[in-house]
């Protein structure tokens, strides 16, 4: 009997044993997998930003950099969250304001007049805007084509931005997934 008992806790111990190693190796997988996630192949869930950015860390009372992660905290920026999304819908003022497309109407910096004098007395004459566009060398093509860049380099740093926020998302993911 004594032989039956050894042998049926050795089992049990051998069982928890692979139990542990199998769930350690599917965790470090999973743990790898958010780690070298980018924003070019994954979106990060809204259900997974709360789980494991907002309510494990919480719950684990971990700490993320530049961030308090209370359960107040938690709530408003869910609210936030809410604000933004009803915000979005419509365009706000500011956006139609800076929607300046086409919109070149002191295309050079800078009043520029020519003054003449007659008799003792002054005369200034305003020049027109293409009179200071063709004495300056700037044209409205020149000038759409600088706010086509600016608006692309713009752009382009907006998004470098926001991808680097998603990359640090997921590595805090993971971060807690290995807690």
């Amino acid at each position: 009997m004594s032989g039956y008992r050894k042998s049926k806790t050795i089992g049990t111990y051998f069982n928890c044993i692979m139990f542990m190693v199998a769930s350690s190796v599917v965790l470090t997988v999973v743990v790898l997998n958010y780690h070298h996630r980018t924003a070019d192949i994954h979106e990060m869930p809204p259900w997974i930003k709360s789980v494991f950015l907002q309510w494990l860390p919480w719950i684990l009372r971990m700490g993320r950099p530049g961030r308090k992660i209370t359960r107040k905290t938690i709530i408003l920026s869910n609210r936030m969250k809410e604000l933004e999304l009803k915000e979005r819908s419509s365009k706000s003022l500011l956006a139609n304001v800076l929607d300046i497309d086409d919109d070149f109407r002191h295309p050079c910096s800078g009043i520029s007049g020519s003054t003449t004098a007659i008799g003792g007395s002054v005369f200034t004459r305003l020049t027109t805007v293409e009179e200071q566009n063709a004495s300056s060398g700037c044209s409205h093509k020149d000038l759409h084509h600088i706010l086509k860049e600016l608006q692309f380099i713009t752009n382009r740093m907006k998004k470098a931005d926001e991808e680097a926020e998603l990359i640090s998302d997921w590595k805090f993911a993971a971060m807690v997934v290995d807690r």
